[in-house]
């Protein structure tokens, strides 16, 4: 059996694709693991550290509604080979060129675009060679390899700190969406994306996408989820790392528990797409958006105690957080317009992301605003910040996603 005979077979394509997503993210969460090094090396306030965080997903912001709306009209395939060369350039552009804040962030937006060529359009590259009835499973393996992808990167960009610094580790990370590239190009075949039912306009024409009742209140939803999600991701590290200083005699890696924390997230996002088949996607998302708040303060505010205290409730806090994602993307897909599936999914990320641009940027003036009330309680108040962003879009979700009366 050939090569591309066996890659028919939707078990091997939903590997593949996977994998291509986990390399393509190998740079991914390279800043984040890299901050309590780059912070003082930079000479970064936390308010600074957090918007060349949040610049990331500004580029994501700004490529992602062209990017992923044009898997509409040609082969997503080539779309996520543009976002993998995109996401090398900027980590090797950060590695190469970076020396603080300003001259950081031109390569901080073009590694975002990178993210915005790869990631949706890699799960539109897959629903497109996939029947209807593989979606929902398909979706949770591709979304549950962001968190794979997530976790790679941490480690990674940990270890390589350790042997080659940070402009090196910066470098060695982006060998991975420079291989994802090449292996997409050998291994997936290209297809003609799904007709559409509805007249196409431009290719930025989200018309139909915001005319779906149903589907824009998985995308309200999915805005909070992801400010959350990647306020937590960007501070996570630096958090363990004061957890730890109040620790005496305890010495870990904080990057490693990062890591732990994101593959635990892998489990949690497979598992809650299971339930959501069998309870409800809407019921699912309510349960997991009202949890996450309690969890996550509780983590905050849990610095005082015994690491081991305050790194379980983290871990249960990032397990939270991912159990509706997969439920979240795979109901935009399914309430998706015909034929304006990759339309959807640039609005889906345009307002998933947006909230990350600014979010980790809020937590930081947060911590800034609240450190004269003593780290602990600047903490607490920083993750009561997270958890809020969520909560607040359930709210506004929710009427779109009960049902019409009659």
């Amino acid at each position: 059996m050939t090569l591309t005979a066996a890659l028919r077979r939707p078990a091997a394509l939903v590997a593949v694709v996977c994998l291509v997503e986990v390399l393509t993210m190998a740079g991914f969460a390279a800043y984040w693991s890299l901050l309590p090094v780059l912070q003082p090396a930079w000479q970064m306030s936390n308010a600074m550290a957090g918007w060349l965080s949040g610049a990331f997903f500004g580029g994501y912001v700004l490529a992602v509604p062209f990017l992923s709306a044009m898997t509409d009209r040609i082969d997503a395939r080539h779309i996520v080979i543009l976002g993998a060369s995109l996401s090398a350039l900027g980590l090797a552009g950060l590695a190469l060129f970076a020396s603080g804040f300003w001259s950081a962030l031109p390569w901080r937006v073009i590694a975002g675009a990178g993210l915005a060529g790869s990631y949706m359009p890699g799960l539109k590259m897959l629903t497109d060679r996939l029947p209807q009835a593989r979606h929902a499973r398909a979706v949770a393996f591709y979304t549950a390899s962001f968190s794979i992808g997530t976790a790679l990167s941490y480690s990674l960009a940990g270890v390589a700190l350790e042997w080659f610094g940070w402009r090196g580790a910066f470098l060695f990370t982006a060998a991975g969406p420079a291989l994802s590239g090449l292996l997409l190009a050998v291994a997936v075949v290209s297809r003609s994306p799904e007709a559409a039912v509805e007249e196409r306009r431009h290719v930025l024409d989200f018309r139909p996408v915001l005319r779906s009742r149903e589907t824009m209140g998985y995308i309200i939803a999915y805005a909070g989820h992801g400010a959350e999600l990647f306020a937590m991701r960007s501070w996570i590290v630096p958090f363990l790392v004061f957890c730890l200083g109040s620790c005496a005699g305890f010495e870990l890696d904080a990057t490693l528990f990062a890591t732990v924390f994101a593959l635990v997230s892998v489990v949690s996002s497979i598992a809650g797409a299971e339930l959501a088949l069998r309870i409800g996607r809407a019921r699912l998302i309510a349960w997991v958006m009202l949890g996450t708040f309690g969890i996550g303060a509780a983590a905050g505010f849990s610095s005082p105690l015994p690491f081991a205290v305050a790194a379980f409730l983290c871990l249960l806090y990032s397990a939270a957080i991912q159990a509706d994602s997969a439920a979240l993307t795979a109901g935009a897909v399914a309430t998706s317009p015909a034929g304006h599936r990759g339309a959807t999914l640039a609005v889906h990320s345009v307002f998933g992301f947006s909230g990350s641009l600014f979010a980790p940027a809020l937590v930081g003036l947060v911590l800034d605003l609240a450190a004269p009330l003593g780290g602990a309680n600047a903490w607490g108040l920083a993750f009561l910040a997270m958890g809020s962003m969520a909560l607040l879009s359930f709210f506004c979700a929710l009427p779109f996603m009960l049902p019409r009366r009659r």
